[in-house]
């Protein structure tokens, strides 16, 4: 019976630290494992070929594209530090002033936060006059002049998110986390028929790419990453092992 690899599989990252932490990438686009290894050659006398060959170094590699993101990856890529709550974010808007002279934000803008591009914060109570603008920080509303109507503005501004905002930070003493990889895939018969599980399993990986999306127009962005092999320090000497299980039919 003849063993055939078709498609894409499924990995599963889980924290090297904590089991109970996985990553589980179930829409892969591409995914690349290779192991290598360079020799170092004893040579004597005038032989062409090396007496002997020993292995010198050794590495397996990681790669790969999924279809969609998780955030929880920068833990791994760039060691991110995740918390949760309010945070300050940033609005953006780019319009037109419409004739009622007034724009509605969406969200509500922190005080002295918004910024108008061209413009300048009216000042007191006193209605804003052509090249001002006044902020009504109960309604989200930015009044302007109504000699400005027709005029394109750029609008920046700052609000507090939610509580169920996450961050993840990256400071200068950050290091990405360690993981173990499983890949798992099918394995065919050439009748086209799953005969075999497998499972690629990488005992401590860690990631050698930094977090980068590149987003294109009307398009998704398939975030991508690289890691390599670490030393598990296990008592087999085991880097990584490939299992192949029999499906019982």
């Amino acid at each position: 019976m003849k063993q055939i690899l078709y498609g894409i599989g499924k990995l599963v990252l889980r924290d090297y630290r904590d089991r109970n932490k996985i990553i589980g990438f179930a829409d892969l686009q591409d995914l690349t494992v290779e192991s290598s290894y360079s020799k170092e050659d004893i040579t004597g006398g005038n032989k062409m070929f090396p007496i002997a060959s020993f292995k010198k170094d050794q590495a397996l590699k990681l790669s790969g594209t999924n279809a969609c993101f998780d955030p929880g990856m920068l833990q791994y890529l760039d060691g991110a530090a995740e918390e949760k709550g309010a945070a300050k974010l940033t609005g953006f808007l780019e319009v037109t002033i419409p004739d009622e002279a007034k724009i509605t934000l969406e969200q509500t803008p922190l005080d002295g936060s918004v910024v108008v591009n061209g413009f300048t914060a009216a000042t007191g109570e006193e209605a804003p006059t052509k090249g001002q603008f006044k902020v009504g920080t109960a309604t989200k509303e930015i009044s302007f002049a109504s000699e400005d109507v027709g005029q394109a503005v750029i609008i920046v501004y700052e609000y507090t998110g939610s509580e169920k905002t996450t961050e993840y930070s990256v400071g200068q003493k950050s290091m990405s986390k360690p993981f173990v990889a499983s890949y798992i895939f099918d394995i065919f018969d050439e009748d086209t028929q799953v005969k075999h599980k497998g499972e690629i399993r990488i005992y401590k990986a860690q990631c050698s790419s930094g977090f980068s999306i590149d987003p294109k127009h009307q398009s998704p962005v398939s975030p991508k990453f690289e890691a390599e092999a670490k030393d598990p320090m296990r008592t087999d000497l085991k880097l990584w092992s490939l299992f192949i299980d029999d499906v019982e039919v």
